[in-house]
């Protein structure tokens, strides 16, 4: 039975993708008018027309750019203060942690203005840093919640032993916490690169400038004012999806093998 649910959840799925590969192909008027239809001649030509009229190659660019640095950015503060959350015992702990984990429950939309004045007020309006500030800042929340319950799994012990070693801070961080916390930072880095490549709203309020757009706004370039190229907007869907397909495809398996270790942790 659950593998029968499984192949329905997978043709749901999946379904929608393969019908727009196969729409990909046609051109506009087998799209509009006969979209169930097999083509009868395959355009091929829409895919590298996407790429060079619509700068795809320019976006891909900027938004891997984009995920990697925030990545980068948010594992690096969100592992720090995970640590002295989790791992240290000073009045404040407990408030500190639940000033972090408040940003889950602040929806995006309600601190917008405030995020466009202080970028504009910066002068980082239409950069790529400008994007790298605000995903790393909507992300730390998320990454601080994940990374402080799995090192609180981390005996003490281990802590306590290193301390009479002569171990400090940052060489118990490095050398300790932090190899025993692989699986959930591979877990944070995934998630994190996932949001940050198809995050719309924060790159079309912070981002006009076509040299500096992101994938999920610059493929809007395919839809006008009174018509939309269908064809060239559909092929480039697919392209732009190709990197993360391939991508997780590449890290399946150590993204299964980090969800496991990350449940036993728990």
């Amino acid at each position: 039975m659950s593998h029968v649910v499984l192949v329905i959840a997978s043709i749901v799925v999946l379904l929608p993708l393969l019908f727009v590969v196969f729409l990909s192909f046609k051109d506009i008027p087998g799209i509009l008018g006969t979209p169930l239809s097999w083509p009868d001649v395959f355009h091929v030509e829409n895919y590298p027309d996407a790429w060079n009229e619509g700068n795809i190659g320019q976006f891909l660019v900027n938004t891997i750019v984009v995920a990697c640095v925030t990545v980068a950015a948010i594992l690096a503060f969100s592992s720090l203060a995970a640590f002295v959350i989790a791992r240290y015992r000073f009045k404040g702990n407990q408030l500190l942690y639940l000033f972090f984990v408040s940003g889950l429950a602040l929806p995006i939309q309600i601190i917008a203005l405030p995020i466009f004045i202080l970028i504009k007020n910066l002068h980082l309006l239409n950069t790529l840093t400008s994007l790298v500030i605000v995903f790393a800042s909507g992300g730390i929340s998320y990454s601080v919640f994940i990374l402080v319950n799995f090192m609180r799994t981390i005996p003490f012990e281990l802590q306590e032993a290193a301390v009479m070693d002569g171990a400090g801070p940052l060489r118990i961080y490095w050398h300790i916490v932090l190899p025993l916390i692989r699986p959930a930072l591979g877990i944070v880095a995934i998630f994190q690169f996932l949001s940050a490549w198809k995050e719309f709203f924060l790159p079309l309020l912070l981002v006009q400038d076509p040299s500096s757009m992101t994938v999920p706004v610059g493929i809007l370039s395919f839809v006008g004012e009174h018509s939309t190229e269908w064809q060239l907007l559909l092929a480039g869907l697919v392209i732009i999806s190709l990197p993360t397909l391939i991508g997780f495809l590449l890290v399946a398996k150590q993204f299964r093998r980090n969800l496991v270790g990350g449940g036993v942790k728990a």
